[in-house]
């Protein structure tokens, strides 16, 4: 950015609060808007008039801008007076045209230099739009692989659920007949989707009910504190117990003799 530019920015408001004077105007205030590739940045708002100059060129050099808007207005009322707006970049008019004569150079070789420069600038812009680009596209790219890595860990658990869900689903049926007239059996055939019969019910209710409840909390509680394995295998055992319940003489003989027998 040539100082030259800039220096005629600041040496506005010395110009413009003389004919502001003129036309009656004497408390005026100015704003100035800064910005850079179209991007706004730091402004200065409501400053005396006064203060024009050395605000001007402090904050051209601490913003580095391509571009300022400068506006006069009254301060009671804040009336706008007079704006424009100034570019502040290089461009090919601002390079010297005595430089077709410095040492000997031909006019096309200073058209190449001017050319040569005037491209290092279009590079230098496009390099810093770039990487602005590249910056939001790595904050972009991350913010989806914390979204995929949550929706897999969300699709991992679903698979899980629906694993052990279909296992109890499977089992609840078979299970419920065994505790039928029971608030368990109730429970079992609800999540099951049947329901128990009323015969079932009288027929429970037939045998010993301290007796039958005692039994049935056993079993429950014994049920409760399986895995998920070992309530599979239980079903699967109570399975074969229904269709013969003969059976049931069979292994309660079996785990009989063989906690009774001796060792050699």
């Amino acid at each position: 950015m040539g100082k030259p530019k800039i220096y005629n920015v600041s040496q506005t408001g010395k110009r413009m609060e003389k004919t502001f004077e003129k036309q009656g105007y004497t408390n005026v205030v100015f704003n100035a808007m800064f910005s850079r590739n179209g991007k706004k940045l730091n402004s200065i708002e409501n400053a005396a008039i006064a203060n024009y100059s050395s605000l001007i060129l402090s904050y051209n050099q601490a913003e580095n801008p391509d571009k300022v808007k400068v506006e006069f207005k009254t301060a009671q009322d804040n009336v706008l007076i007079w704006s424009k707006v100034y570019e502040l970049n290089d461009s090919l008019e601002d390079i010297p045209k005595s430089l077709s004569g410095y040492a000997g150079l031909g006019e096309a070789e200073v058209n190449d230099l001017v050319q040569r420069k005037f491209s290092e600038m279009e590079r230098s812009k496009e390099l810093e739009r770039l990487s602005a680009e590249l910056t939001n596209a790595i904050a972009i790219n991350e913010e989806l692989q914390y979204q995929v890595s949550d929706m897999q860990a969300s699709l991992d658990a679903k698979k899980q659920i629906e694993y052990y869900s279909s296992v109890i689903g499977m089992a609840l049926p078979g299970l419920a007949k065994f505790f039928t007239g029971t608030p368990v059996g109730s429970a079992i055939n609800f999540l099951s989707g049947t329901e128990e019969t009323s015969n079932q019910i009288d027929q429970a209710k037939d045998k010993d009910p301290n007796q039958r409840e005692v039994i049935l909390d056993l079993i429950q509680t014994f049920c409760e504190g399986l895995s998920n394995q070992e309530l599979g295998t239980m079903y699967l055992l109570l399975s074969e117990i229904e269709k013969d319940k003969s059976t049931l003489k069979t292994i309660l003989e079996l785990i009989t003799q063989n906690t009774t027998t001796p060792q050699s």
